[in-house]
This record gives C-alpha cells, structure tokens and sequence, in this order.
C-alpha cells in the first residue's frame, strides 16, 4: 500500500498503513450489511478509494487543524481516509443514509478516531442551521451531483474566503457552463481545476477547487428537493 500512495506523491507511515488495512478489513466485513462499495478488490479499493480520497493533501493549501466537511460521505470517503492522513482535521462527514452513518461510527470506534463528527441528515436542512452553516474552513464531495446542484448543498457550509474541493470526473466541461448561474449565486468562483492521474492507470480525478467569496442569501439552501426540481 505505502508504495501506491507514493506513485501519487503521498507518503504514510505505519501507524497510518494499519488504519487504512483496518479501514479496509471492515469496509469489506460489513459491506454486504451496509451496501457500502461495489468496489472490493484490495489494490483498487487503495486507489479508487483511499488514494483518490485523499488526493487534495498534493493541492497547495495548509490543512492542519482546520475545519472539514464532507457532504454525502458515504462509506466516509473521502472523510474518514483524510482524518487517518492528518489526525488535526476535524472533519463532520454528512450522509442522507443512517445505515451509512453507523458504519461510521464503527470505524471510528475500531480505528480509534476523534473529531470526527458523523451526522444523518440532508445537506439543505443542515445547511440552514447556524451550528453548521458557514463554519468551515474546506468543504469535500466526492461524485455525489452535478456541480450546479453541489453549490447550492455545499457552499452554504464554507466560511467567507474559504474554500469547496469538489472531487469530479474528466465529464465535467457541461458541468462548468450549468453551473454558471449557481456560481453568481452562491457567492462563488472558481479559481482552479487540477488534473491528477491515479496510480496504476485506474483513472483521472479532477479537483475543482471553488472559493467563497461573500456572504450567502439566507434564502440558500433552498428547502429538500426543490435543487434538484429547479436547479439554478
């Protein structure tokens, strides 16, 4: 494993390698339980799922000890695979699934990991709720909708000036026209979009790195299912 993740410019020490064979071990056990991954082969969950998961520590920003959330976690990727690289983060993993947010908390619980904060709950309520809205330094979502959609889930969770790491596919030119208007009004600019190729060929990730620039309308988010009804 540590080999892998030196291919794509990222170094683990022993202690990390044990969480993420733990982490492995257990996404594997409690996958048919928990419908977690189609993904199961070892190589590949490294790469399409630790690795790729992790990949904005190669973007220039400064993440120790600040504040994470990632929206519609998942199985917790990329939430849980950037807690065992950097222990200073405190990440709030969100996931409309409560079977998914149990999972979690079992890896949290064998992995032994703190400030990781698991919540069940949908982006557009939480989004309104002065515990969580505007209180994050980066904000992570890894292939969970179209970019135009993501902003309006999102941004409503970034602090002024901080930053949306939306991790997407090559597809994502169409994406970049649509979300013109959800852009301007989510307050919202793209400053980069960085190409980084997985190791072993398994694939290309774009990280499209998006600053927030003002305060936002407390009209965004707009109330479950309406983003996704009338997009903007």
């Amino acid at each position: 494993m540590k080999a892998l993740f030196s291919q794509a410019g990222l170094e683990i020490n022993d202690s990390q390698l044990g969480k993420f064979n733990k982490f492995y071990e257990l996404l594997i056990s409690e996958n048919e339980k928990y419908n977690l991954t189609a993904i199961t082969e070892f190589n590949e969950v490294v790469i399409k799922h630790f690795i790729d998961s992790v990949l904005i520590f190669n973007l220039d920003f400064k993440f120790e000890n600040t504040k994470i959330i990632d929206i519609g976690t998942g199985a917790g990727f990329p939430a849980i695979p950037l807690k065992i690289m950097d222990e200073s983060i405190e990440i709030t993993a969100l996931d409309s699934l409560n079977k998914r947010i149990n999972f979690i908390e079992l890896v949290k619980k064998d992995l032994d990991i703190t400030h990781l904060d698991a919540v069940h709950g949908r982006a557009e309520d939480f989004g309104q709720s002065p515990i969580y809205r505007e209180k994050y330094d980066f904000a992570v979502s890894r292939a969970v909708a179209e970019l135009r959609l993501l902003l309006e889930f999102v941004i409503p969770f970034v602090k002024v000036n901080g930053y949306f790491l939306a991790y997407k596919s090559l597809k994502s030119d169409q994406e970049l026209i649509d979300a013109k208007n959800a852009l301007e009004k989510m307050k919202a600019k793209i400053v980069d979009i960085k190409t980084i190729q997985l190791p072993e060929n398994m694939g290309t990730r774009e990280i499209i790195i998006i600053q927030k620039t003002g305060v936002l309308d407390k009209k965004y988010p707009r109330k479950p299912g309406i983003p996704k009804k009338s997009p903007l």
